[in-house]
Parts: C-alpha cells; sequence; structure tokens
C-alpha cells in the first residue's frame, strides 16, 4: 500500500436541520493525492455525527495524512 496518498478536507459549510428529528448538515471539499500534488476530488455532505465518526476513522488509520480545515475554528 502506497504511504505517500494524502487527503485535505475543507468544511465549506453547516446547514441546520428544518425538521427537529433531523441533525445538522456538513458539507465538506475532498483533495486528494501524492505528496504536495493535491486535486480536487469531490464534495461530500453528511449529517454531523456520520462526519465526526468518518474523519474520526480516517485520522485513526492514515494519521498525520489526513487534514481538516475548518474555518470555524480560526
Amino acid at each position: 500500500m502506497t504511504k505517500d496518498h494524502r487527503y485535505r478536507f475543507t468544511i465549506l459549510g453547516r446547514y441546520p436541520a428544518r425538521l427537529k428529528q433531523n441533525e445538522t448538515a456538513v458539507t465538506v471539499n475532498l483533495l486528494a493525492g501524492h505528496s504536495d500534488h493535491l486535486t480536487y476530488a469531490g464534495t461530500l455532505t453528511m449529517t454531523e455525527s456520520e462526519w465526526t465518526e468518518f474523519i474520526e476513522s480516517l485520522k485513526e488509520t492514515l494519521e498525520d495524512r489526513v487534514e481538516v480545515d475548518d474555518h470555524r475554528l480560526r
């Protein structure tokens, strides 16, 4: 398995659910590639809890090869 693949997620926004029983949605852009050459790979939208579980699992497996740019935390 290649160990030089990297993944960068940029959170584009969080969108409150319109219905009380639904969760807030998170939309992210994904860049992926080798070393310092990352290219656009797509956009994902999922619930806040799905995003949290997804990104924690990736970070646990891929460690420092996964980055998250969350402008809200700046």
